[in-house]
């Protein structure tokens, strides 16, 4: 048996990654029961996604968690009654793995101080956006570091332990800043269930359509997305631009930088997925703009440009670098703001209907590798010592 447990999302929130997770352990291993564990609402929608709702050996139990709104201490010791009590249900089950989806400092405070009292058990924590947080500097109130991610994460490792981190540029990047980590490190792509293509017709109405997927934040670039479409806007081209925001605004400091030259259909609230990709299937393009400081972050939205089959505009990065060279002429990267502005003005003055459609087929031929028989022969190689071992 596999025990996996989502400790942190609750709702809507990585349901569809967590899904697609769960397939990736399933045909991995499918000789083994899988028992998912998270919040009510994130179960439902989990059990209900088409990627799994087939799969035979996986059952649901719903799982309290904490207010958001507790204190760093009270996180703690509900994490750990949590840990302690899935470590006996796996203990009991006779369990080769336990593994959990996602992870705060509170709860990997908890797993490494009961690891120990377990001998028998093996775990694997899914590392996602929290990594952004590794070399930030720690409080100068002592109290408020007990819990820290980056101090849990660096101390107390044990072969017994494993971190699994989505994509191959993130496992380098973490083993260079801390090779004692090395050891503990394995990395597949994010597990993605991916839209079935359509035909589509870009360059439409002489007009050539740019999209920021998924939530507005400085951090993914957003502050220059909205800059890049003013600046645009304001030049003469052959062929019209249409700026188009896929999401809401997160960071509200961002409204003062809106002008008439982008769209946003939702500031406020998330799009309805079927909202969402009826508007992401309608852009030509999509821009993404991260900044340097995201070396040990994913992009899902990259991953949603990959579904709907739009080739990229991105400014260069190892993460988007390593996409490139394994599925081939996706879209252009470029070396910083000024020229990727280039690129754009030059698609509006000649857009390359051909090399366009070559770079669809290139997504579309591309993404075969990250599908979740790809994701689970990965994750197979990866971690089957481990289960042959229990």
């Amino acid at each position: 048996m596999i025990l996996a447990c989502e400790p942190i999302c609750i709702g809507f929130e990585h349901s569809m990654v967590n899904a697609a997770m769960l397939a990736v352990f399933k045909d991995a291993f499918p000789g083994e029961e899988l028992l998912f564990t998270a919040e009510e609402e994130h179960l439902r929608l989990v059990a209900q996604d088409p990627g799994i709702a087939s799969r035979e050996g996986l059952t649901f139990q719903a799982l309290p968690l904490p207010l958001r709104k507790s204190s760093s201490a009270e996180r703690f010791d509900s994490g750990l009654c949590m840990v302690r009590s899935l470590f006996s249900s796996a203990e009991r089950g006779k369990a080769s793995l336990v593994v959990f989806t996602c992870i705060d400092g509170e709860t990997l405070h908890a797993i490494k101080m009961l690891l120990g009292e377990s001998p028998g058990l093996r775990c694997v924590v899914v590392l996602h956006g929290i990594l952004s947080s590794v070399g930030k500097s720690p409080s100068l109130l002592p109290w408020k570091n007990r819990h820290l991610f980056s101090n849990w994460l660096l101390r107390d490792n044990s072969e017994r332990l494993a971190y699994i981190v989505l994509g191959e540029p993130i496992e380098r990047e973490l083993a260079a800043r801390f090779p004692a980590l090395r050891p503990h490190l394995m990395s597949i792509d994010l597990p993605y269930r991916f839209a079935a293509p359509q035909e589509y017709v870009p360059f439409q109405d002489r007009t050539v359509s740019f999209g920021s997927l998924g939530v507005l934040r400085k951090v993914k670039g957003s502050h220059l997305f909205l800059r890049l479409a003013g600046e645009v806007a304001a030049a003469h081209t052959a062929y019209r631009p249409r700026f188009i925001c896929v999401g809401p605004i997160v960071d509200k400091k961002l409204r003062r930088l809106l002008t008439p030259a982008v769209s946003i259909p939702s500031p406020n609230a998330p799009l309805p997925l079927e909202a969402y990709a009826t508007l992401a299937r309608e852009l030509d393009y999509a821009v993404l703009l991260h900044g340097a400081g995201t070396a040990l972050q994913g992009s899902g939205v990259l991953f949603d440009a990959f579904s709907y089959l739009k080739p990229v505009i991105a400014l260069k990065s190892p993460f988007f670098s390593a996409y490139f060279d394994k599925m081939g002429n996706i879209g252009y990267l470029c070396d910083h703001y000024d020229d990727l502005k280039r690129r754009v003005l030059d698609l509006l003055d000649h857009p390359p209907v051909d090399e366009y459609l070559l770079q669809r087929q290139a997504l579309l031929t591309g993404r075969e590798q990250l599908q979740v028989p790809a994701l689970a022969a990965t994750l197979r190689r990866k971690l089957s010592p481990a289960v042959r071992s229990m």
